[in-house]
C-alpha cells in the first residue's frame, strides 16, 4: 500500500501542475488575443516616442507586384533601412528620411525571411528563414547575399526546433577576438512552441560561431526571468553591446547590455513600451523587427494585422516605425 501511494502522489502532483500550467496559459492566450497586454512590468519601463513612421505600401506602392508586405525584420546600415518580409523574398532599401524606396534581390516562390543582419567584416548581408526540414530536424537557415541581394550560399544553423512554424525571429552579428558571431533569437519562451512558448521568463537567444564550412552552436544566452515578454520577435545589439530585443505580443523592446566574454545580460534592463491610443488600447500589435539608429532611437517594423486581433491593430500594421527612448 505505502509502495502504490508513494507512486501516485507525484503523478498527482505533476498532473496538478499541468493542470495550472494549462490554466496560466489559457488566460494569457485570452488577455494576448484581446489586447491586453501586461501594463506594468517587474523591470523597469518607459514608453516610447514615435519620431516618424509610414505605411510600407506607400513608399513601395508600384514598385512590387506583391499586395502585401508582411515585414518581419530590420537592419539599419549605410544610412538605409533595409527590410525582410516573411511573405516574399523581395528587400527593401529605404532611406532614413521616409522618402525614397527601392525592392532589391529577385522573387522566389515560398520563400520569405524573418530576420536580416549585416556582417561588415566579409561585406554580406545574412537573412533568416525560419525553420525547415534539414534530414529530419527542423533547423533555421542562413542566406549569404551581396550588396545586390544576389544569393551567394545557405548554411544551416544547426539547432533542432518541434515546429516549423516556430523558430528564430531575429539575427544580429558581431565580432570577438576577430571571430564572426550570429547571435539568433528565439520566437518562444525558452525556444518552445505552443502552449508552453508563452509563459514567460525564459527568453533564449542562440549563439553560433562562423567556422569555415558552417556555423557552430557554441552557446545559449538567457534573458532575465524578469522579463515578461510572451514572445520575441526582433533583435540588435550596438557597437556598446547594449542588446535591443522587440516582443510582438507584448508590443515592447526590451534594452539591456550584454556581457560578450560570458555570453550573459548584464542586468535587468529596461522595457519600453509603444504607446498605445486615447482609449489605451494597444495599436501596435505587430511589431515585427527592431535596430538601433542611435544611443536613443530605434527602427521597428510591423507585420500584418492578424484575423484574430482587433480592429484597431489595423492602424500600425505593414509599417516602419522610428521611435525614441
Amino acid at each position: 500500500m505505502s509502495t502504490n501511494k508513494i507512486q501516485i502522489q507525484p503523478i498527482n502532483m505533476r498532473r496538478s501542475n499541468m493542470t495550472i500550467k494549462k490554466f496560466i496559459v489559457s488566460l494569457l492566450s485570452i488577455l494576448t488575443t484581446f489586447g491586453c497586454f501586461a501594463e506594468e512590468y517587474a523591470i523597469r519601463s518607459s514608453v516610447l516616442n514615435v519620431v516618424n513612421e509610414k505605411y510600407l505600401h506607400e513608399l513601395l506602392g508600384n514598385k512590387s507586384k506583391e499586395k502585401h508586405h508582411e515585414s518581419s525584420g530590420v537592419i539599419f546600415e549605410n544610412n538605409s533601412f533595409y527590410i525582410v518580409f516573411d511573405n516574399h523574398s523581395r528587400v527593401a532599401r529605404i532611406d532614413a528620411d521616409l522618402h525614397k524606396a527601392k525592392l532589391l534581390g529577385t522573387a522566389t516562390k515560398g520563400i520569405g525571411y524573418e530576420g536580416i543582419t549585416y556582417d561588415n567584416v566579409n561585406s554580406k548581408f545574412y537573412l533568416i528563414e525560419e525553420s525547415n526540414d534539414n534530414n529530419g530536424a527542423l533547423n533555421a537557415r542562413i542566406n549569404i547575399a551581396n550588396d545586390k541581394f544576389s544569393l551567394e550560399k545557405k548554411k544551416w544553423l544547426k539547432y533542432n526546433f518541434q515546429k516549423n512554424n516556430k523558430g528564430f525571429e531575429g539575427i544580429t552579428a558581431l565580432v570577438k577576438n576577430n571571430n564572426i558571431y550570429i547571435l539568433a533569437l528565439c520566437e518562444g519562451n525558452d525556444c518552445d512552441a505552443g502552449a508552453a512558448s508563452k509563459i514567460y521568463g525564459a527568453g533564449r537567444i542562440k549563439v553560433f560561431e562562423k567556422k569555415r564550412k558552417k556555423w557552430k552552436y557554441v552557446a545559449s544566452i538567457r534573458l532575465p526571468r524578469t522579463l515578461e515578454f510572451i514572445d520575441y520577435s526582433g533583435i540588435d545589439i550596438n557597437s556598446d553591446d547594449v542588446l535591443a530585443i522587440a516582443s510582438q505580443e507584448s508590443s515592447a523592446i526590451f534594452v539591456a547590455g550584454l556581457d560578450l566574454m560570458n555570453w550573459k545580460v548584464v542586468d535587468d534592463g529596461v522595457v519600453y513600451r509603444f504607446p498605445k491610443d486615447a482609449n489605451g488600447n494597444v495599436i501596435y500589435c505587430n511589431i515585427e523587427g527592431v535596430a538601433w539608429i542611435s544611443s536613443d532611437q530605434f527602427v521597428t517594423v510591423s507585420d500584418a494585422k492578424k484575423d484574430y486581433q482587433q480592429e484597431q491593430c489595423k492602424k500600425k500594421e505593414q509599417s516602419i516605425h522610428i521611435v525614441s527612448m
